[in-house]
């Protein structure tokens, strides 16, 4: 009777261990060559996702009279400064009108900010953001609510619009010190 215990001693036979390691040792060879191209670089990845972040849209919330928030994210409007707290033009505390302006213009809106490569003196992100066809950042330079800074010729025109027509912080009202120092 032949049985399990026929089989010749010595090992022979292909279950040996050198086989099956021979085995597996060839399928890894054949799938190294065979396998899929590793997908694309994290480098490459982040640098798509960082074009992405240039720009931010939504409902903004007025921090003052250059500056926004929409979700966590702040902004400062860049090129731009407006009147610093409690500075007043006659009757007129002109950091609220400035704030209040801003406000009216960005009310329950759509606000689309792309953000400038260099933050300012704070660290705080800078943009030019706008409200459907409406730069928000001339918008305030033209209202009077703002000047043109740093005095770069970006927003010169509108400044000097609002200058000549004196409205806003170009009133009569207003002392020649209503930027500080």
């Amino acid at each position: 009777m032949s049985g399990l215990n026929d089989a010749p001693r010595g090992g022979a036979g292909w279950a040996r261990p050198s086989v099956i390691l021979a085995v597996f040792a060839v399928g890894f060879a054949v799938y190294t060559v065979l396998r899929p191209a590793p997908p694309a670089p994290v480098e490459a990845s982040n640098q798509a996702s960082a074009g992405l972040v240039s720009e931010f849209s939504g409902v903004a919330t007025v921090s003052d009279g250059d500056t926004i928030r929409i979700g966590t994210q702040r902004f400062q409007l860049d090129g731009i400064a407006a009147p610093s707290r409690s500075v007043r033009c006659g009757d007129v505390n002109v950091y609220r009108a400035a704030t209040d302006a801003l406000r009216d213009v960005t009310r329950s809106r759509q606000v689309v900010c792309r953000i400038s490569n260099q933050p300012d003196a704070q660290g705080q992100s800078r943009a030019r953001c706008r409200v459907e066809d409406i730069d928000l950042n001339a918008h305030m330079v033209e209202a009077g609510w703002a000047r043109e800074w740093p005095r770069a010729g970006a927003y010169a025109e509108q400044e000097a619009a609002a200058r000549a027509a004196e409205r806003g912080v170009w009133s009569p009202s207003c002392p020649a010190d209503v930027w500080g120092p």
